[in-house]
């Protein structure tokens, strides 16, 4: 029982300013200022909302795969319609395709104990957090799927000694060096989740005199690749190290490793290291032994086809396949054989041909150019940077010219092919650097039947599970806990890949 203050003698308060000398932060006696929970998980998902782009639609039935026909363009092989009096018009040809996609789940779980819920409580909802981060995990994976999701395999590069040269500067490999080479091409989804497909023979050639060699090893981009993992060797052509990766189909090698190579400062590449022959979606996921891939993972049969799968794809019996092994979607695909973005006639050269491209096979233009942030960036530059940039000053708002802001951003192109139609410029960090998607979501040819171009088809949509929870004894997290996990089953729809392009191994 406590005593009143009154009733404490004054030898007791004594014997306390004694045993305390003075109240000092050392002694524990001080609040404890609560800040908010904060996040620093960067949630940017433009293709997974922008709805007017890619709807979500849930299927009107239930179904494996979505199923749709196309009559292809056979223009070019219809015989004249001038004939002679008194006889009949030349019948139309037809060439029609089955269409098919596959409905793929696309998934993320989370769990919280009943205690974790208990020691954050007055603090934070630990249960409403992870259902929240979950469901953003969710949201970045299907924006990922959505540009790159790979469900045909690449196939294996070619690589030759004809691919290589070298030369006596620039480097530190020795004179007379026999230096071994291979390389492994990477899917969008590779460049995100990792894997590749299997590595190429190894090409070998030997350096010249002096000791300050380079070996320099190009070969044409691989369609469907946005990648490419080299790996380099000096003794015998089983013995190659990773050694890079690039977004360009060639590589330009300095030394001969002994060991594998970290990973290169490329946006958002994923950090499994290379080499490992694991499928993209493998549980658990294992690191990589630095040596050249064994197995084909550019593809997963857990993956839906995204924008360039299924533009770049052929028409397959059950869906897009390998190029070269079907019949051709008529998608245009350019090759910028590792050149950089130029400035041509006050444009960007690369952009006008696409555009001429896809003007010459459909008469359309792109709505939009899908690029990462570095493309985006360097478009900018070279037009802001021409003597034809034109600067806009107030003649008369002196406030206005002295607090200008420096800098601009090139958010739309002009289309000469089409007669000046304005093409949007979209920054995407999914979309890997060194490739650029001209993406056109209307086709409104007569009859054409296209009301959307691409589709996310739902069988349901970002739908929340609950697990019963199981007794796990001796496990932690096995005790009381909240089993969930946030998913959807979908597949994206491409109605005409043929008004669609792709630029690769762009430097």
């Amino acid at each position: 029982m406590s005593l009143p203050i009154e009733d404490i003698s004054k030898e007791t308060i004594d014997a306390f300013i004694k045993a305390t000398a003075g109240v000092f932060v050392s002694t524990g006696v001080q609040g404890v200022d609560l800040s908010g929970l904060v996040s620093l998980v960067p949630v940017n998902v433009p293709a997974r909302n922008n709805t007017s782009a890619f709807p979500r639609v849930i299927a009107g039935e239930g179904s494996k795969t979505a199923t749709w026909r196309t009559l292809l363009n056979i223009n070019a092989s219809q015989t004249p319609a001038a004939v002679g009096m008194d006889y009949s018009g030349s019948l139309t040809n037809f060439l029609e395709q089955d269409c098919f996609a596959a409905y793929q789940p696309v998934a993320k779980a989370g769990r919280v104990t009943l205690d974790a819920v208990a020691v954050a409580r007055n603090y934070a909802d630990a249960l409403a957090v992870a259902e929240l981060q979950t469901l953003n995990q969710l949201f970045i994976y299907q924006d990922e799927y959505i540009v790159n999701g790979q469900a045909w395999p690449l196939g294996t590069p070619t690589l030759a000694s004809g691919n290589l040269s070298t030369s006596t500067t620039g480097g530190s490999i020795p004179a007379t060096t026999a230096v071994y080479v291979t390389v492994s091409a990477r899917s969008g989804a590779n460049y995100f989740d990792g894997g590749g497909t299997i590595a190429a023979t190894p090409a070998t050639i030997t350096t010249g005199s002096g000791g300050a060699n380079t070996v320099t090893a190009s070969i044409a981009a691989v369609k469907g690749a946005v990648a490419y993992d080299w790996y380099v060797g000096g003794s015998t052509a089983s013995t190659q190290w990773y050694y890079t990766t690039t977004t360009v189909a060639s590589v330009t090698i300095t030394s001969v490793p002994t060991a594998a190579a970290s990973l290169p400062n490329l946006p958002l590449l994923a950090q499994l290291a290379p080499g490992a022959g694991v499928a993209p979606l493998a549980t658990p996921q294992v690191a990589g032994n630095g040596h050249p891939n064994l197995a084909d993972t550019s593809f997963s049969i857990n993956y839906y086809n995204g924008v360039i799968a299924s533009t770049l794809g052929d028409y397959g019996a059950t869906g897009p396949v390998t190029p070269g092994s079907g019949t051709s979607s008529g998608a245009t695909f350019i090759d910028n054989a590792g050149a950089a973005l130029t400035l041509v006639g006050g444009g960007i050269g690369l952009l006008d041909e696409i555009n001429d491209n896809i003007w010459a096979s459909v008469q359309l233009s792109p709505t939009a150019y899908m690029v990462n942030s570095l493309q985006g960036d360097e478009i900018s530059k070279l037009i802001l940077s021409t003597a034809s940039a034109l600067t806009f000053l107030p003649p008369t708002d002196a406030d206005a010219r002295t607090n200008l802001a420096g800098g601009g951003y090139i958010g739309r192109y002009i289309n000469r092919a089409a007669g000046g139609v304005p093409v949007m410029i979209e920054v995407h960090p999914r979309v890997a650097p060194g490739t650029i998607i001209a993406r056109t979501d209307r086709v409104p040819f007569p009859g054409s039947n296209i009301g959307t171009v691409f589709e996310v088809r739902c069988q349901y949509d970002s739908m929340r599970f609950n697990y019963a929870a199981n007794l796990s004894p001796g496990t932690l997290g096995g005790g009381p806990r909240y089993d969930f996990e946030v998913r959807s089953n979908e597949l994206l729809i491409n109605r005409a890949p043929v008004a669609q392009a792709i630029a690769a191994n762009v430097a």
